[in-house]
Order: C-alpha cells, then sequence, then structure tokens
C-alpha cells in the first residue's frame, strides 16, 4: 500500500479537492455515527418515559444527519471526479512525454504491447482508485475507528470483545494482501503479453492470412488468454476464502455481543437503549470489515499499477545528453568520420535492469548496453568529405542500417567515435544533429492526416509549393495528384491505404523537404520497380550533389554511380571502392552482381 503515495506528487495540484474531499468523507460518517447515539436516545429517554419531544427531538436530528450525509456525498462525487480525471490526465501526459525521451536501445528491450498496457490499463486502475477506492477505504477506516471510540463511550466491556475480533480480522487482512499482491502483478504481466500478442497480429494480419496461419493464431492467443484468466481465477479463489472468513469473524462477534449483552441488560448494568446503540456501533464497524476483501483488490491492483507506471517513468534514456552541447560548423557539416568504431546491442533488459558502458568523455557516456555480446560492427573506420554520396552493401546483418544509425545517435557506439562536422556525436546538441540527417528507414512510417501533412512532417511551416517539389523529386507527386484529394487526401495509421512503394516515395519526400546537410536512404526504394527507381536516382542527383549521401542498398543499381562503396561483411568493411575498382578487385561484390546482373567479365 505505501507503493501509493508515490502518487503524492500528481495529487499536489488538486491538494484543495483532496481536503475538501476529504472533510466530505468524514462529515457523512459522523453523521452517520450520531444515528444509534439518538436511537438509545429515543429509546431510553423518549419511549421508555413516554416523552414524545424527546423521540421527535431525536427523529429530526436522525433526517437532518441524513440530509447533511446526502449532500456531502454529492460534494465528494465531485471532488473524487476531479481528483481522478486531473491525476489520469497528468500521468498519461509525463507517461507519453518521457516515452518521447527515450531512445532506440531502449524500446528495443520494451514489448510494445507491455506499454500500452502500462498506459491504459494501469493509468485506468489508478484513475479508478483514486475516483473511487480512496474514498471508500477512507471511510472504511474511519467507520471502524469512530465506531470503536462510540463503543467504548457506550460500554467498554464489551467493547473488548470486538477489538479482539477486529484484530483477527486484521490479521485475515495482512496474509491476504502479502498473498494477492505478486499475484496482481502476473496479472498484469500476463496482461501485457496478451496485448504485446494482439497487437503484433493487428500488424501482420496480411501475413497471417496470406500463409493461412489463422488456426495456429488462434491457438496462440488462447494459450495467453487462457493464461491471463487462470491468474484472475487464482486471485478470484484467494478473495472468496477472505469474504467467508470475515463474515464469520463478524457473526461469531455479533452472536457473543448479543448474548453478553442481553445478559447485561437483564441484569440491570446496560439499558436496552445502550444495548441497540452497542448493537448498532457494531454492525457500522463490522460492515467495512465485510467490503475488505473488495477494497483490499482495489488497494492491491491501484499498488501494483503505481508501481508498473513508475518503472517506465523511472526508466533513463539510454543515451545520455551532453551537459555542454555543441553545434557543428556549417562548412563542415557534411563531413563524417568514423574511427574504430565497434558496436552491440547487448541483451535486451527490462525496466529494472540498467548496465553502464564506458564512453568518450564523462558527460557523453551512454547507459544500456553491454558490449560483450555479439559486436554488429568491428573496428568500423572512414572519412567522408562534405557532398559525397556513399554506398553501404552487404549481406542481411552485416550491420548496414546499424551503421547510418550511429551517425543520428540513434545510438552510442560501445568503443571508438563517429563524428558528424568534426565533432563526436555524443556532444552535439542532440536535436541539431538530427535536424542536420535525413532518414528514409526501411520500413517507413506515416502518420494518420493528409498527404501533405506527411510530407511536412519535419517543416510543418513548409508552404504547398515546396511539398510539392519534394514530391516530385521522390517521384511521388504523379500518384498523390490521381488520389481523390491530392495532397489533402486522407493517410491511414501506418499508411495503410497506400502500397509500400508509394510509402517509400512520400518518406523520400518528407526527408528531402527537410532539406537536411545529411541523406539517409536505408534501403528506400526496396518497394519500388526497377524503372520507378531509376527516376528516383535521376531526379535526386541534382539535390543529392549538394549534401552528403548515405544509401544503404541490396540492388546493385542502386549504388553504381556512388563516389565510394563499402561493402561490409560481418560487421567489418570487407571492401571499398567505386564501382568499376570493386568490379575487378572484390570477389563478394563480383558474387552479388553475377546473382543480379550476370557474368562480370567484360563490365568493368
Amino acid at each position: 500500500m505505501n507503493e501509493l503515495f508515490r502518487m503524492g506528487p500528481y495529487l499536489q495540484p488538486y491538494r484543495w479537492y483532496l481536503f475538501f474531499g476529504f472533510f466530505t468523507v468524514v462529515l457523512p460518517v459522523a453523521m452517520e455515527l450520531v444515528v444509534p447515539r439518538m436511537l438509545q436516545l429515543i429509546i431510553d429517554k423518549g419511549i421508555l418515559t413516554e416523552d414524545l419531544s424527546t423521540v421527535w427531538r431525536g427523529s429530526l436530528i436522525m433526517l437532518g444527519a441524513a440530509f447533511v450525509g446526502a449532500l456531502m456525498t454529492i460534494a465528494q462525487g465531485v471532488c473524487r471526479a476531479q481528483i481522478s480525471q486531473g491525476l489520469a490526465f497528468d500521468l498519461r501526459r509525463d507517461l507519453f512525454a518521457h516515452i518521447q525521451s527515450l531512445s532506440f536501445f531502449n524500446f528495443d528491450s520494451i514489448r510494445t504491447g507491455e506499454l500500452m498496457t502500462r498506459i491504459s490499463s494501469d493509468v485506468s486502475t489508478i484513475h479508478g482508485f483514486f475516483g473511487g477506492g480512496l474514498a471508500v477505504t477512507i471511510r472504511m477506516i474511519l467507520m471502524i475507528i469512530g465506531s470503536v471510540i462510540m463503543l467504548f463511550v457506550t460500554d467498554a466491556q464489551l467493547t473488548m470483545i470486538v477489538l479482539v475480533a477486529l484484530a483477527t480480522a486484521a490479521l485475515v487482512i495482512r496474509v491476504l494482501l502479502r498473498i494477492t499482491q505478486p499475484i496482481f502483478r502476473v496479472v498484469q504481466k500476463k496482461l501485457g503479453l496478451l496485448n504485446t500478442q494482439l497487437q503484433e497480429n493487428l500488424a501482420g494480419v496480411r501475413v497471417i492470412k496470406a500463409f493461412v496461419r489463422e488456426r495456429f493464431e488462434n491457438n496462440r492467443f488462447e494459450i495467453r488468454n487462457r493464461d491471463y484468466m487462470a491468474e484472475n481465477i487464482r486471485v478470484g479463489r484467494l478473495l472468496a476464502l477472505a469474504l467467508p472468513a470475515l463474515a464469520l469473524v463478524t457473526n461469531i462477534t455479533l452472536v457473543i455481543v448479543l448474548w453478553r449483552g442481553g445478559l447485561d441488560t437483564v441484569s440491570g448494568r446496560l439499558t436496552a437503549g445502550e444495548l441497540i446503540a452497542f448493537t448498532n456501533y457494531l454492525l457500522i464497524g463490522m460492515a467495512p470489515v465485510l467490503m475488505l476483501s473488495n477494497v483490499l483488490t482495489m488497494v492491491t491492483r491501484a499498488s501494483v499499477s503505481v508501481i508498473r507506471v513508475h518503472e517506465i517513468l523511472a526508466t533513463k534514456p539510454s543515451l545520455i545528453l551532453s551537459k555542454h552541447p555543441k553545434i557543428g560548423n556549417e562548412r563542415r557539416q557534411g563531413e563524417i568520420s568514423f574511427k574504430d568504431v565497434v558496436f552491440s546491442y547487448g541483451d535486451p533488459q527490462g525496466w529494472e535492469e540498467e548496465a553502464s558502458k564506458p564512453g568518450c568523455d564523462e558527460e557523453a557516456t551512454s547507459e544500456g548496453i553491454q558490449v560483450d555480446h555479439g559486436n554488429v560492427l568491428r573496428g568500423v573506420s572512414f572519412e567522408v568529405a562534405a557532398g559525397q554520396q556513399i554506398a553501404l552493401m552487404g549481406s542481411t546483418g552485416s550491420g548496414k542500417s546499424t551503421l547510418v544509425h550511429l551517425i543520428s545517435r540513434f545510438y552510442d557506439v560501445a568503443e571508438g567515435s563517429v563524428t558528424v562536422g568534426g565533432i563526436d556525436v555524443r556532444n552535439w546538441n542532440i536535436e541539431a544533429l538530427r535536424k542536420e540527417i535525413g532518414v528514409v528507414m526501411q520500413h517507413p512510417t506515416l502518420f494518420e492526416g493528409t498527404v501533405q501533412e506527411n510530407i511536412s512532417y519535419g517543416r510543418p511551416e513548409a508552404p504547398l509549393e515546396e511539398v510539392i517539389a519534394a514530391a516530385k523529386a521522390a517521384q511521388a507527386h504523379g500518384f498523390i495528384s490521381d488520389l481523390p484529394l491530392g495532397y489533402d487526401s486522407r493517410v491511414e495509421a501506418r499508411g495503410a491505404n497506400l502500397s509500400g512503394g508509394q510509402k517509400q516515395r512520400i518518406a523520400i519526400a518528407r526527408a528531402l523537404l527537410a532539406s537536411p546537410s545529411i541523406l539517409i536512404l536505408d534501403d528506400s526504394t526496396s518497394a519500388v520497380d526497377y524503372e520507378t527507381e531509376e527516376r528516383i536516382q535521376e531526379a535526386l542527383s541534382v539535390w543529392m550533389a549538394k549534401r552528403t549521401t548515405f544509401i544503404v542498398a541490396q540492388r546493385i543499381s542502386s549504388v553504381l554511380k556512388a563516389d565510394q562503396i563499402y561493402l561490409l561483411d560481418a560487421g567489418r568493411i570487407a571492401a571499398r571502392g567505386t564501382h568499376n575498382e570493386l568490379l575487378t578487385s572484390s570477389p563478394l561484390y563480383q558474387e552479388i552482381y553475377a546473382s543480379q546482373l550476370g557474368s562480370v567479365e567484360g563490365k568493368a
């Protein structure tokens, strides 16, 4: 339950609502505790003495107490809504903003479904607790404390019996809390796995249908769904045991109190009014005990959700930004240098595991990457002058995409250095660095909105004329013009209503419009035909002549005009040179050429 105090900073802006909300809980409890005392007064001083004025006076006080309690309950609902909705809003906002600050490495170790569960389900659980569970919990505590005080005031001897019962109930609750909290963590983890599979299946539904794997995926989902159900049933069984145990304690206490109180009333130690008042206070105090299983469920779930949400907020970005960031010299902006670069993705890590690694200096080190697990790049060194066109080729897994990711500092090197404009990327202002680099990913992502909004994503203020010019250079203007609303046509989430080639061309246009000094094309024309690729290259040739360009490609046809081709193999540069040079000197390049374009003889 202590975990709930972590929400203190989020409750601070709503402290006046909390204060007034607490008052609206206390007052109805006080009004409810007045009723048994008034019953005692009406019976002993009114009915038994036939004093109707006392009966009327007591009845009016009871009616007034009920009216005040009802008004306060309404006000309490308003306060609860303001606190819970505001807290959930602030949590979602901070979670989203924090997620935006995380690096590629952080996302490599976080399942999307798990992340979605924490942002949606866990925040919803916290919202539910502060929207109702907290008020119920406080009310129950106050009811128990208030009723015990009134029981002592009414009769101290009988109260000792009640205290024993409450101590027994507290022991049951403590045991239940200790058992259920770890189970609730497992429940939320199972829900995360379920959501991960659901998200994965929705993203890959076309592949599933193409290979007729619906039954297989249904079975996989069935297993995880059954696991999730089993953990919830496990919790339900424990709570099912708790309720009868608490009810048994309550009923035994009530029987003992009535038996003992009846004897005291017959002997004259207690009046009939006092026995009725005591019995009512006992019921008021023990009723919350019967509800404790439900309240414990809310408290435990909320505590687990707070832990899970806090784990995200406590996650440090794996990239440590320089304390004194620099911005490169404009005249050297396109210069790039790799010096003895070694890189490893390391082992995937969760929120509770973060390892550190050495970097080039104290302010530019990074956390979270373990360098001793299968290096993807091994001692890579090269220099690129501004305006050069560099092509990267190699087999799948040779490190091509990883290499260009280091230029934008999506990851930090394990050893060596990467410099842009003569400055180590770890000492750059990260925003300034990435504004200098236009990246077209291998699998382009488009966002829900218009075509124009997607192309101008990096420059929202760009006029339509420039958007069209970038689209023309990317050979996208033709198909965009054929769309019903042209550049105002809607793009579905992830570009679902566009073909792979169309998405790639829009992504290229988006990178061109940003007007970077460095352009990275990561296999960005793999989904277009040779003819379209040739037109794209021709249109880009003038544009690329002024900028440093990295082309990651599988096709020989994509790299023919490159100033230098780096052929990567197992994380190392196996060969480098122009197309003609490699065609005569590199057996590996010759093999790639022959597999795509036929015999090498006579081509050099």
